[in-house]
């Protein structure tokens, strides 16, 4: 009588094909799925979903970084402050944003003011002003004191501090057959030791059309999409705070300009692979006269990226590159990287990443000016935030 025994490896051998089997369920999408579902990246595009796997979405963008900014809510509120007391400094803190300020105060310290006073005087008539008689009787009446009060002002102005920008861009989107339209908002928030408590500022009114399709079977697909998209100067001053702190963001924040953008997406869906290309013109025309040097700025933002999709979880790598045409000097030549992690459960879709730039153009300094407009510098570091539904 022979006893059969069960080979040792069995249960091994099952193991191994339930583990391979449950990792085949992750990686590979319901076979209902149309290609290009949750292909949603953090800072480029990707191709539109097919509308029956999203006909309506709506979401929020969020996202944070530090960067040094001058406030001019809080500039203006300090000045209005010195002004009350010391009218001769108000009436010509417009024409001292350069000014030395050591030199200024050691100027008061001498005690040696008419060579400043008469400097000052040509300095203001170079730069086209006609000095009026109560002008000029506050240049002559400045004494120590209220020299150190002008170079406090101009220090003021001209000292940005280090301040914690995040923006907040809801959005809403319905996805027809033929067409895709979209709407955002775009909020400029800040905060800093300056500041009791954070502060909102209204960005831009984004307007966006799209149309595109996909072409092959599941797991080899083929998929384009072109369309173009607006935003309009409903923005408050202080919203170009976060116009340069990410950069590919710049037209939901410049408020002096209207934008023009049409863009072209192309990309592959290899079931647990989505791949992207992306390019896009920006054309940004100045509407509110006076408030900017430049009446035009254009580039053109390309880039590229990879999502691996295992079914609910989404890895996304991300390269942006822009490129000057015309008066763009603060986005030209700026290189970003943008890795994140994404969730999807049902409906929901919840994304974090983090976004740095591995080259950009100029010194700091030059980014407080971009087309003669107060901004704030490109962020070291952005993090990225988003959720959204779709049904």
């Amino acid at each position: 009588m022979h006893t059969h025994r069960r080979a040792p490896h069995k249960p091994l051998l099952l193991a191994l094909a339930a583990s391979l089997t449950a990792l085949t369920t992750m990686v590979t999408t319901p076979a209902s799925a149309k290609p290009f579902k949750n292909g949603d990246l953090f800072a480029g595009r990707s191709v539109r979903p097919d509308t029956t796997d999203q006909f309506f979405d709506f979401g929020l963008k969020f996202s944070i970084a530090p960067v040094n900014a001058i406030i001019k809510a809080v500039v203006k509120k300090e000045l209005d402050s010195y002004a009350k007391e010391n009218p001769e400094a108000a009436a010509m803190q417009e024409y001292l944003q350069y000014a030395d300020t050591e030199q200024m105060r050691a100027l008061a310290n001498s005690g040696d003011l008419d060579k400043y006073k008469a400097a000052l005087k040509e300095e203001m008539t170079k730069q086209g002003a006609t000095l009026s008689p109560e002008q000029t009787a506050a240049i002559d009446a400045i004494d120590s004191a209220k020299l150190k009060t002008i170079a406090d002002m101009v220090d003021i102005m001209n000292d940005p501090d280090d301040t914690l920008t995040f923006s907040l861009s809801p959005w809403v989107a319905v996805n027809f057959k033929h067409l895709r339209i979209r709407a955002d908002i775009a909020i400029a928030g800040f905060s800093s030791d300056q500041l009791d408590m954070p502060s909102l500022q209204l960005g831009n009114l984004g307007l966006e059309f799209s149309t595109g399709s996909s072409h092959g079977a599941a797991g080899a697909a083929f998929g384009w999409t072109v369309g173009v998209r607006g935003w309009a100067p409903t923005g408050t001053d202080d919203s170009n705070l976060l116009a340069l702190a990410n950069v590919s963001a710049a037209p939901r924040f410049f408020h002096e300009y209207a934008t023009v953008s049409p863009f072209a997406i192309v990309g592959m869906d290899f079931t647990f692979l989505q791949w992207s290309l992306h390019g896009e013109y920006v054309h940004m025309v100045a509407v509110r006269e006076g408030q900017t040097a430049l009446n035009d700025m254009a580039y053109v933002q390309a880039g590229s990226g990879l999502l691996l999709y295992m079914k609910w979880i989404g890895v996304s790598l991300e390269l942006d590159g822009m490129f000057d045409i015309k008066n763009a000097d603060a986005m030209g030549g700026t290189w970003l990287f943008t890795g994140g992690v994404r969730g999807y459960l049902g409906p929901v879709n919840v994304g974090l990443g983090v976004q740095v730039p591995l080259a950009k153009p100029g010194s700091d300094d030059a980014y407080f000016t971009a087309g003669g407009l107060a901004t704030g510098s490109p962020a070291a570091v952005n993090v990225l935030l988003d959720a959204k539904m779709r049904f």
